[in-house]
């Protein structure tokens, strides 16, 4: 994915958010501040809604493949630490991932014209935003919504692999009589279960664009840690409910609020990376809630 798109971003990079400077850090009070911790029962009901719109017949989405992190639209040190701190938190998730790979699947850009990039992502790499994804993104930009998230999924197999292209039936000899006039995704794994699911949903890319507008003076952690968690946990959408756990993902990017990954953060992805690649997305609630506990 490192094409000529990408080389323009890195070229036009002008915004700067860097980690507070020393002088900044002795010049402040010290202030000991806790987070709140939500009774288990909280988180479970939160996650619980959300899974309830999938049901119990389709699995949580997540990355299966290794995360592969590019990052635009900073300063050359911002845009490095950004990409390893989502990196530290995939890891403590369970994911394995790099920054120096050859294609990124993981894309945090910060532009001074989200449209703009849309209709430039359209046009140069139509594959990065597909047609079944134009319309919420049309969507989004239209409300005049600072950040636009989007995931492109695929269906894998029930242990979270991809599903390979045959000619052939499963289940029949390869003969003239179980042959596909053409090749197609054939899932030889998939089976009917009393249980788990024979098949899973995979994030093969995902994309953050932020409004450049609203980053100057932001806590990089905070730009991070909420690219972490829209890129890695697609199903969790912003928690802006009166009573939602807290988490870094709101109120996002108006000020207050979070400034990192919360407790509930790192449950719920902890949780979502350590689930049967073909459980139900209902399962989710205990899972976090678990996890949750855990974290005391």
């Amino acid at each position: 994915m490192k094409t000529r798109l990408l080389a323009s971003l890195a070229a036009f990079a002008a915004v700067v958010v860097t980690p507070a400077t020393a002088a900044a850090q002795e010049a402040r009070d010290i202030v000991v501040e806790g987070e709140a911790p939500e009774e288990p029962a909280t988180v479970r009901e939160a996650v619980q809604t959300m899974a309830r719109e999938h049901g119990r017949d389709v699995p949580s989405t997540r990355f299966f493949d290794e995360l592969c992190v590019s990052v635009s639209g900073l300063n050359a040190a911002g845009n490095a630490y950004v990409a390893q701190r989502i990196l530290e938190n995939a890891a403590q998730a369970g994911l394995d991932g790099s920054a120096d790979c050859s294609r990124a699947n993981a894309l945090v850009l910060v532009w001074h014209d989200p449209a703009g990039l849309v209709e430039r992502i359209k046009d140069e790499q139509p594959w990065l935003l597909p047609e079944q994804q134009r319309n919420d993104v049309d969507r989004a930009i239209y409300r005049g919504e600072q950040v636009l998230v989007w995931h492109n999924e695929e269906t894998y197999n029930a242990g979270g692999r991809p599903i390979g292209f045959q000619q052939n039936v499963a289940g029949g000899t390869q003969g003239v009589h179980n042959a596909l006039s053409v090749e197609t995704r054939v899932n030889n794994n998939g089976w009917p279960r009393r249980v788990d699911l024979e098949f899973s949903r995979a994030v093969i890319s995902a994309v953050i664009i932020v409004d450049a507008d609203v980053v100057p003076g932001m806590e990089i952690d905070r730009l991070a840690d909420y690219a972490t968690m829209r890129l890695m946990a697609p199903d969790l959408v912003p928690l802006d409910e009166p009573g939602s756990p807290s988490s870094v993902t709101s109120p996002f990017p108006v000020a207050g609020g979070p400034d990192a990954m919360t407790r509930f953060d790192r449950a719920y992805l902890e949780a979502l990376y350590d689930l049967a690649p073909n459980a139900p997305a209902i399962r989710l609630a205990g899972a976090v809630a678990r996890a949750y506990e855990g974290e005391e």
